[in-house]
């Protein structure tokens, strides 16, 4: 393997292990305030589009399955933070809208991130933050381009008879 390829392998690893100790990390912290990941990420999403989206923008927006995604519905809407509505443009859809209960505890969950974020980057000073920030939103530009990318078949398949 190449120098520079090794040096990209070893990023990318550290980029995940960067996440594996990070997701843990909030596990812990946000389990202090009632909350962990999944249903952070959830409610961060309705939150950036103004407190309603269908269960399908939902997933996309946070990566996971459709079915994931209505098991984490049907645990905030138990716990009153959202309900379910008709969807004005598609009646076979519904849009997920929070509740009046659900800005509430948003509201607190955006102080608690706060308080998190502070612990997550006390180790740096705000020009390493600016620097981390472009380099996150390049990388995570790049990615969503090649997720969007058509499959390109492997040329030894392309040949393959079946």
């Amino acid at each position: 393997m190449e120098k520079g390829n090794q040096k990209k392998t070893k990023a990318v690893m550290s980029i995940v292990r960067t996440h594996d100790v990070m997701n843990r990390f909030l596990e812990i912290e946000l389990g202090k305030y009632g909350s962990n990941p999944p249903r952070f990420a959830v409610m961060n999403a309705l939150l950036l589009h103004d407190g309603k989206m269908t269960p399908t923008e939902i997933s996309k927006w946070i990566f996971r399955a459709k079915h994931t995604v209505t098991s984490m519905l049907k645990a905030l809407e138990n716990i009153g933070y959202i309900k379910r509505a008709g969807n004005e443009n598609d009646r076979r859809s519904v849009d997920i809208v929070v509740t009046k209960k659900g800005w509430k505890a948003t509201d607190n969950m955006l102080q608690n991130a706060e308080e998190i974020s502070k612990k997550v980057l006390s180790s740096l000073d705000e020009k390493e933050i600016d620097a981390l920030l472009d380099i996150l939103k390049k990388i995570r530009k790049h990615l969503l381009i090649q997720l969007s990318a058509p499959q390109i078949t492997p040329r030894n398949e392309k040949n393959r008879k079946t």
